[in-house]
């Protein structure tokens, strides 16, 4: 496999965890909806990412596959998820996990964006025209949902850790 195949092969890996990530704040804080919606919506924004990514790995000697979720487990997870954001609902300690969720969505979101960079410059120096074409958008989504996530922070942070208990 090419160094460039490790790269999208990286690169697929940082996109599927952070739709996983994803999901899992949207269904920890299902009680704040400015959080839970636009989550969803990410997710499924990273789960085509890395589908794009999977179409490019064979180029690279990269063999990618979609992640194996088993649909008993997910949807036994996501019920007490589901449940567990429910009973928190608006208690003080659903606000430090949502800030704590949001850092965590942030580093993982950065930590994408510069595997999403790195793909750009390999694919400038390999002269791949197709490869390049197609990357800028998709930066530029995962550039626009770290901002998100900085925003979000902006708006949740004051109300929370300025709230009397």
């Amino acid at each position: 496999m090419s160094r460039t195949g490790l790269l999208l092969k990286e690169l697929h890996a940082a996109e599927t965890e952070l739709a996983a990530a994803y999901h899992a704040v949207a269904e920890r804080h299902t009680a704040d909806h400015g959080t839970s919606y636009p989550c969803h919506t990410l997710a499924a924004q990273c789960d085509a990412h890395a589908e794009q990514i999977r179409g490019w790995g064979g180029r690279y000697g990269a063999a990618l596959h979609p992640p194996v979720h088993s649909d008993l487990l997910t949807a036994a997870r996501d019920a007490l998820r589901h449940e567990g954001s429910e009973l928190l609902g608006r208690r003080p300690g659903s606000g430090l996990l949502l800030l704590r969720d949001l850092r965590r969505l942030y580093v993982k979101a950065e930590a994408t964006y510069i595997n999403w960079i790195m793909l750009g410059q390999a694919a400038r120096a390999l002269r791949d025209q197709d490869l390049l074409a197609a990357l800028g958008p998709l930066q530029q989504q995962t550039r626009t949902q770290a901002t998100w996530i900085t925003t979000r922070i902006k708006e949740a942070a004051p109300q929370i850790l300025l709230a009397t208990d």
